[in-house]
């Protein structure tokens, strides 16, 4: 940890560090693991958006490789928002199996990471099992305690006296209050075989040593048994490098546990992510075509007429060629801020319809004909049109730019609306005059 936090602290974009030795601390909880240690790294404001979280810990990642720390595995990841999860795991990916022998589900698991080792785009693979503490396992030979009149309560009482003590007395001096444990001393106690030789009790006159009815042995434990619906699991976990779409790293795994053999009375089965990452795609088609849903009824109502709504709701659909356009380009997966930026952008190229639509009835309830109160309204609209668009992409250049401190969560929504929009000019100023043209040829 001394070394991993000297170069750490070298880093001109480290603002402080904190470590945490011997184990770590989950909300109230505290969990002793001799063999692991974490450190928090807060890093300073970027500078004017030339790096980000995710592509720090891509280029440390390689640098703390190069210590060639042997036996030691280093993990770096991104802390989540505060109460933000889209899984029911603990990180991006998260791969479950669930069953009830633990030696089998940790069997498992280290072949699933075994597996997914190589797959590009997942890193800091880990199973649930990993981590281990020996413990100490008192194994009672029953018929011998018998004989010798030694029950469970009495080994009990006697381990509890050597190995954690009980409380006889209290001592009171002034207003303090302190209890006096009996126990055995500390250093007595080093080795099982020390432990074999506590006295337990007395048989027929001569005393009885733990040894003599039980053997005690160092074993290997997890540090805890995960469950799910009440039932024991493995998790396999990892997390997903910046560049990676949550939607396409699922297939490919699939695809390398395709032939992984499951015991009977065992079940693989994903840990969340997926299914939410489904479940946000259907929310936000849903929403969508809710919002274009009740801005017709509104439109219908006020207009007292069905085709300038329809012409108006057409343009939209005719946008999103833009927004699919600034999704290729920049590589970014469909994901909740996408769609919301869509429902956002939909307003927005409704008002600029609204605008021109609207012109065009005013010339022509005063006499003009079709086609000329067209090109007039175009004339007229096309200044604040182009004004509406200007003034919102330019707004969201710099969140589009992923400039700024944690704009790389919301930048998605802005490219999305800076494309859109960008687009939605030639939409507004061609398309619905030419829609409206097409809808009024009788006209």
């Amino acid at each position: 940890v001394f070394l991993i936090e000297e170069r750490l602290r070298k880093e001109p974009n480290v603002d402080s560090l904190f470590s945490t030795v011997g184990g770590f601390v989950f909300g109230r909880s505290e969990y002793e693991s001799s063999n692991r240690s974490s450190i928090t790294i807060h890093l300073k404001e970027g500078d004017n958006g030339s790096y980000n979280s995710s592509a720090w810990i891509k280029k440390m990642t390689g640098e703390l490789a190069a210590l060639k720390l042997t036996g030691f595995r280093i993990s770096m990841r991104v802390n989540a928002i505060g109460g933000v999860r889209i899984s029911r795991g603990d990180d991006d990916v998260s791969i479950r199996v669930q069953g009830e022998d633990l030696d089998t589900l940790n069997h498992l698991g280290s072949e699933i990471v075994e597996r997914l080792q190589d797959l590009p785009g997942l890193r800091n693979l880990t199973q649930t099992y990993e981590d281990s503490r020996l413990e100490l396992n008192v194994h009672i030979d029953r018929e011998r305690a018998a004989l010798l009149n030694i029950d469970n309560e009495t080994l009990n009482t006697a381990l509890k006296v050597a190995m954690d003590g009980v409380i006889v007395s209290q001592f009171v001096e002034g207003d303090r209050d302190m209890p006096i444990r009996l126990r055995l001393p500390r250093g007595s106690i080093n080795s099982p075989e020390d432990l074999e030789q506590v006295y337990i009790g007395r048989s027929n006159g001569r005393p009885v040593m733990l040894g003599e009815v039980a053997s005690v042995s160092l074993q290997p434990q997890p540090m805890s048994i995960q469950r799910d619906q009440q039932q024991r699991i493995v998790e396999v976990t990892a997390t997903l490098d910046a560049d990676t779409d949550l939607g396409k790293i699922y297939p490919a795994i699939r695809e390398r546990l395709a032939d992984l053999e499951i015991p009977k009375g065992y079940a693989l089965y994903e840990g969340g992510s997926e299914a939410v990452l489904q479940e946000g795609q259907h929310v936000g088609i849903l929403l969508s075509l809710l919002a274009m849903f009740l801005v017709y009824v509104v439109m219908a109502v006020q207009y007292e007429s069905l085709r300038n709504p329809l012409i108006i709701l057409l343009s939209i659909p005719f946008s999103l060629i833009g927004v699919t356009l600034g999704i290729a380009i920049n590589h970014i997966p469909i994901s909740m801020p996408v769609w919301l930026g869509i429902i956002m952008l939909a307003g927005i190229v409704v008002n600029n319809a609204i605008v021109l639509v609207e012109q065009i009835e005013i010339l022509r309830k005063a006499g003009m004909d079709t086609q000329e109160a067209i090109t007039k309204a175009g004339q007229q609209r096309l200044r604040p049109i182009l004004m509406t668009v200007f003034t919102t992409v330019f707004g969201m250049l710099p969140l589009a730019l992923g400039m700024g401190d944690g704009s790389e969560m919301l930048q998605p929504l802005a490219i999305v609306i800076a494309w859109g929009l960008s687009f939605s000019i030639l939409v507004s100023l061609l398309m619905v005059p030419a829609m409206y043209r097409l809808f009024y040829r009788r006209h």
